[in-house]
């Protein structure tokens, strides 16, 4: 698995000046190293997880959600999804959701909504020259994806 912190660093528990930095800089977490612990720990189990890429984890509320790289879930078939999910809500003790990173970030947030249907996405450049993005969900299937979208988009873009 392709991951931002050496994994040496992860299994000794001695991370080098370069995941030191990342981690002081801020660009990690303790979250995002268990996680990435548990998928060294699970490759083994499941090989198909060598061929992923891991971006970032976000906690919001009662759910965990776990980014990888682009196109990393088309090497992973839906068992192997189901038993990463199950592996990783038994060791975090959290509901885990696993989504795709994007360059566009309006495709971003349609995986990360799902399965909420988006009806309109608005980008809103503000008078101090920073952009705002608006996001209207269909009423019947929101669930509770507003305040989550929200928090995940700040920590991931």
């Amino acid at each position: 698995m392709d991951l931002p912190i050496c994994s040496f660093d992860l299994k000794s528990g001695m991370l080098c000046p370069r995941c030191e930095e990342k981690i002081l800089r801020g660009l990690y977490d303790d979250l995002d190293i268990k996680v990435m612990k548990t998928f060294i720990e699970l490759e083994k189990e499941l090989p198909k997880l060598a061929k992923t890429g891991y971006v970032k984890t976000v906690e919001f509320a009662d759910t965990i959600y776990i980014i990888l790289k682009e196109d990393s879930l088309k090497y992973i078939d839906q068992e192997t999804l189901y038993l990463l999910k199950k592996k990783l809500r038994e060791k975090l003790g959290k509901k885990i959701k696993i989504i795709e990173d994007d360059k566009n970030v309006s495709r971003f947030i349609e995986k990360l909504v799902a399965p909420a249907r988006i009806i309109t996405i608005n980008k809103i450049w503000l008078p101090d020259g920073s952009e705002e993005i608006r996001v209207i969900l269909d009423r019947e299937r929101s669930l509770q994806a507003a305040s989550s979208v929200i928090e995940v988009v700040k920590k991931v873009k």
